[in-house]
């Protein structure tokens, strides 16, 4: 896939939440952020080894509708970054398309310890997200 074919897939899926959105109209927004690992097995490219689950894959960001359930974005990432790598980057531009489409409803983001990180809770206090999440044991 190129691009151009994923910045497609990316248009179907903002017209798919537009329709769902339009069916039954959110009375807030709630993201969860999460990361996993994709194990593989023999040599596939960006593949690493992942000390936190000691095996081989890659490790991917994942953005879910808290309220659906949907997948809403994902970014393939080798094993060896860390969960809140990038986060914000990564959040910022499906944050950005909601206050913008549903500027009166309230966002609410997710997520687990890996994800305390003060970029990305900048990310959110920029674009008026409210978020819980978890701080790592002291």
């Amino acid at each position: 896939m190129d691009k151009d074919t994923l910045a497609q897939f990316d248009e179907i899926d903002r017209k798919m939440r537009e329709i769902v959105y339009s069916i039954k109209h959110p009375e807030h927004i709630l993201f969860d952020l999460d990361s996993t690992l994709l194990n593989t097995y023999g040599y596939q490219e960006g593949e690493a080894f992942n000390y936190h689950y000691q095996t081989h894959g890659y490790h991917p960001l994942l953005y879910f509708d808290g309220l659906t359930g949907g997948l809403l974005n994902v970014e393939l990432r080798d094993g060896t970054q860390y969960c809140s790598k990038d986060a914000d980057r990564f959040m910022i531009p499906l944050m950005q398309e909601y206050r913008e489409k549903y500027p009166s409803l309230p966002i609410y983001l997710r997520g687990d310890s890996g994800f305390a990180s003060p970029k990305l809770y900048k990310a959110c206090e920029n674009k008026d997200c409210k978020y819980a999440i978890r701080l790592k044991d002291n």
